[in-house]
Formats: structure tokens, sequence, C-alpha cells
């Protein structure tokens, strides 16, 4: 237990020193650590402004309104909605031009991309597109994709 809190703050550190976030972006991760299920706003929030899409000045919901944009054929919920691990994945494939393997190259979308990043390492607890993540699993996720691109430059 101590060393899974030791590594969830260590990755909570890492991502605060990388994605340069203010105070406002604090209080958002904050929030979404703590959440049982990971808010669509809020895991959108984190994805866009890690990827560079927005600033940590955006609010979840400008995040969403963004999101709406971008153009990438997506159900898009309500800011205080649970978010499903397939649409989180979609949506930082995207956010990161991942190109993806074989079966999301023919077929786009939150499907594949949670069976994608899954493969790649990035998920660790299964790739079931339709189940809803946690706020820790939101970030936990993100900072595998970031610490895998790092190795990959």
């Amino acid at each position: 237990m101590k060393k899974s809190c030791f590594a969830l703050s260590l990755l909570f550190i890492s991502l605060v020193v990388n994605m340069g976030l203010a105070a406002q972006s604090n209080d958002i991760i904050d929030a979404l650590l703590a959440e049982e299920q990971a808010s669509y706003g809020k895991a959108v929030y984190l994805a866009l402004t890690a990827s560079g899409l927005i600033t940590e000045e955006h609010s979840p919901e400008q995040a969403l309104e963004v999101l709406k944009e971008q153009g990438w054929k997506l159900d898009i919920l309500e800011a205080g909605e649970p978010i499903k691990l397939g649409d989180y994945s979609f949506i930082l494939m995207k956010a990161f031009h991942i190109q993806g393997g074989l079966m999301y190259s023919i077929m786009p979308g939150p499907r594949y991309a949670g069976r994608e990043l899954s493969y790649l390492g990035m998920i660790p607890d299964g790739p079931s597109p339709y189940r809803t993540i946690s706020g820790e699993e939101a970030v936990r996720i993100l900072g595998n994709m970031l610490e895998g691109q790092e190795e990959g430059s």
C-alpha cells in the first residue's frame, strides 16, 4: 500500500512538473484523483492540457468545447458524467497523435483505442472500453502514456 501511494505521489509530481500546471490545474487534478468515477470534463481537461491543446487557464467545461471543435467523431458527454475507458483512450490517442494498430486504423474509435493502449501497456487494469475509470486510473494512464512517449523519443 505504501509503495502504491508513493508511486502515485511520484506520478502526480512528475505530471505537475512535466505539464507546467498552475494552481487551477492542481485543484482539478486533486479533485479528479478523489473521484471513484472520473468525470468526463476533468478527464478531458487533463488529456487536452497534457497534450498542449488547451492551457491550464481553461476550465473543464472549456476543455469540452475545445474537444467538440476537434471533430473527432466522439459522443461528448456533460462535464459531470463518468468517462468510459474507451472514450478516454480515444481522446488520448487523438490528442497525442498515436497511430494505433491495424484494427484501430480500420475502425478508429473508443473500442479499439482502449485495446491499443492496453496492448501498449498503458492501461494496467484491462481494456474493456465500456467500463468507467477512477480519477486515479485516468491520471495513471496519462502518466504511462507520457512515460512511453519520453522513452520513444
